[in-house]
C-alpha cells in the first residue's frame, strides 16, 4: 500500500494535542492530503506537526481563532482538495482493518454512496478498547468532498452531512483513546449539555416532564445493554451513567431555560 496515495483529505482540528497527535498522524499516511487546523496551541503540538511535515507528511498547516466545533470543521473542509475527506480527531486512530476497507472505498469506481459510517471503539479508563462485541457507536466520518456540508448552527455533536445515499464500513474501526477520570467525564457532561441544551432552545425545542424522567434511564440502558457495555464490568457501568448523566442534565438545563424564558 502506497503512502499518501489514496484520494483523501483528512482533516483534523486541534488545540494543545502534542501527546496524541503524532499516532494519529502516523495511522492515515494513506492519506494524499492531511489539513491540521489549530486554534492557538502551547504546548508543543506545532512542533509536533512541523516535525511530520519535515518528513515528508502531506500536511497543510492552518492556524484559525476557536469558533466553535462546527465552523471549525467546515473551515478544515473548505480548505480540502481531494475527491474524500476523512474527518478524526487527535485523539483517535484508524487501525490496520479500516485503513485497509477506507483504501478500497476511496480507489473503487463506484459513485452511488456520498458518505460512510465509521464505528468507534472507545478507551475505557482502567479497562482498556471497549470489548469487541460492544455495538460501537457509528459516526458519519468519511465522505466526498463534493456536497458535504457543516450545520453550524450545532454547539456540540457535530457532523457534517452529504447529500445521496450512505453506508456502514464493516471492517475496522476508529480506536478513541484518551485518558479521562471521573471527574474529568463529568466535568465534559456539564459543559457539553450546557452546549446541547443551548442548541436546542435555538432549535425552538420545547422540555417535557416525560422526557425529562425517561430519556435518561432509556440511555443508560441503550449503553449499558443495547450496546453491550456490560461486558466491560464495572467500568462499562461507569460509562454508560456518565451517558445517562449528560442527558439528564440535557434535559434539566432545557427545563430551566424554559421556565425562566432565558435562552441559557
Amino acid at each position: 500500500m502506497t503512502r499518501f496515495a489514496s484520494p483523501v483529505s483528512a482533516l483534523i482540528i486541534c488545540v494543545n494535542e502534542a501527546d496524541m497527535i503524532g499516532p494519529c498522524l502516523e495511522s492515515i499516511d494513506f492519506c494524499a492530503e492531511i489539513i491540521v487546523v489549530d486554534s492557538g496551541s502551547t504546548d508543543g503540538t506545532i512542533e509536533c506537526v512541523q516535525g511530520y511535515i519535515a518528513k515528508g507528511y502531506p500536511i497543510t498547516l492552518l492556524h484559525n481563532d476557536w469558533p466553535g466545533f462546527p465552523r471549525q470543521r467546515q473551515f478544515s473542509l473548505d480548505h480540502a482538495t481531494q475527491p474524500w475527506c476523512l474527518s478524526i480527531d487527535p485523539d483517535e486512530r484508524v487501525d490496520d482493518q479500516l485503513r485497509q476497507s477506507i483504501v478500497a472505498i476511496t480507489q473503487a469506481d463506484d459513485d452511488k454512496i456520498s458518505g460512510w459510517y465509521i464505528r468507534r471503539r472507545d478507551w475505557l479508563k482502567g479497562y482498556g478498547y471497549a470489548h469487541r462485541w460492544v455495538l460501537h457507536n457509528r459516526l458519519m466520518r468519511l465522505f466526498r468532498r463534493e456536497g458535504a456540508t457543516m450545520d453550524l448552527t450545532a454547539r456540540v455533536h457535530e457532523a457534517f452531512h452529504v447529500p445521496g445515499e450512505t453506508g456502514t464500513i464493516e471492517e475496522g474501526v476508529l480506536l478513541h483513546r484518551r485518558e479521562i477520570s471521573v471527574e474529568e467525564d463529568l466535568a465534559r457532561a456539564n459543559a457539553y449539555s450546557g452546549l446541547k441544551a443551548v442548541t436546542l432552545v435555538e432549535k425552538g425545542k420545547n422540555p417535557g416532564l416525560v422526557r425529562l424522567v425517561l430519556s435518561p434511564f432509556g440511555n443508560f440502558l441503550k449503553f449499558y445493554l443495547a450496546k453491550r457495555y456490560f461486558l466491560c464490568g464495572r467500568h462499562g457501568f461507569v460509562y454508560s451513567m456518565s451517558v445517562m448523566i449528560y442527558s439528564f442534565a440535557t434535559e434539566a438545563k432545557l427545563y430551566e431555560a424554559s421556565e425562566r424564558n432565558d435562552p441559557l
